[in-house]
């Protein structure tokens, strides 16, 4: 299940009048120690819930009052799902040719997305397949088409053309089904995605030769934006951005390094990191000052009788949540 979780992807900015929802189903027979098919339901960026064949883990408290008040909804859902990896397992059963690919290196993810602008009231959507990690096949809905992403998949769009029901159904599916589970989910959701959270900032260094990192962790939602500059100047060069990460809470976390070996400490001064969250006007500015960074040598960090000191705790305590792998973007 870990490989499914842990695949998740950057994710959009909320907007109060654009929303949307995304399903990622997995296929991977062969795969020891794990099931071979999983569905994932995202909103807004946010895990909502995982099915397998073993039943469902939800990742949002408030998915749980859904399920009490929407009980016929949420269990045609969950049979939906699980029903569907027969579907899809001839859907993509010429995906790979079975004289050149082991079971065990075979793993398909479709992507069903659709987008709701509630002030226009107009859905778009997308439906998309990988295969091994790599593009495979996405739907054209102008022209109805499916479109070979990788030559290895134009035998297949090929076939997949010759039926034009097929791009049909899932033109329907974006525009009804799809769409009324984006609302469904926002009805029970909403002021959760709605609302913002600042958290501080921290100069982490492993070593003084290493670069220091600038961390946040805790902010919500995930459309924050921190960068190094230098007399008031965004700078780049020597600098390093991480991904935005989830955090198990639900908030997110992320790093930007810089590389400090190469400026003379007399001119620390001129750096600091800022971070700023989309709709929050407040900006954390935090100074390059030696005294303020966090590492294994600080005194911020480990106390005279060798305790980690209780804000050195909470920094490697955020430092372990959740971190993001893709296998298909």
């Amino acid at each position: 299940m870990e490989k499914i979780v842990l695949f998740l992807l950057l994710c959009k900015a909320v907007s109060p009048e654009k929303y949307h929802i995304e399903i990622h189903i997995f296929l991977y027979p062969g795969v020891q120690n794990s099931t071979d098919f999983a569905v994932t339901f995202t909103l807004e960026g946010f895990l909502l819930f995982y099915i397998d064949i073993n039943g469902a883990r939800v990742y949002q408290d408030w998915i749980y009052t859904l399920m009490k008040e929407k009980t016929h909804f949420w269990n045609s859902i969950i049979k939906e799902c699980i029903d569907y990896k027969q579907v899809l397992t001839m859907d993509t059963i010429n995906f790979n040719d079975p004289l050149l690919t082991s079971p065990g290196d075979v793993i398909i993810q479709q992507i069903i997305g659709c987008d709701w602008d509630n002030k226009a009231d107009k859905v778009n959507g997308h439906i998309k397949y990988g295969n091994n990690g790599e593009d495979f096949i996405e739907l054209d809905l102008k022209t109805k088409k499916w479109i070979a992403m990788n030559p290895k998949a134009e035998a297949v769009t090929k076939e997949w053309n010759d039926n034009p029901g097929d791009a049909s159904y899932w033109q329907s599916y974006l525009e009804g089904v799809c769409l009324e589970r984006l609302k469904m989910f926002l009805s029970f959701g909403k002021t959760h995605l709605s609302k913002k959270v600042l958290q501080n900032v921290f100069l982490l260094q492993k070593t003084p030769s290493s670069a220091v990192s600038c961390y946040s962790t805790g902010f919500f939602p995930n459309n924050g934006m921190m960068f190094w500059r230098g007399d008031g100047e965004e700078i780049h060069e020597g600098v390093k951005h991480g991904d935005i990460l989830p955090n198990d809470d639900g908030s997110f976390q992320m790093s930007v390094d810089l590389e400090v070996p190469s400026i003379p400490p007399k001119e620390w001064g001129r750096y600091e990191c800022v971070f700023e969250l989309s709709g929050v006007q407040t900006k954390l500015i935090t100074k390059l000052d030696k005294d303020k960074i966090r590492s294994n040598n600080s005194k911020n960090s480990i106390a005279d009788d060798g305790r980690l000191t209780t804000k050195s705790m909470s920094v490697i305590a955020a430092m372990g949540g959740v971190i993001i792998s893709s296998i298909f973007a």
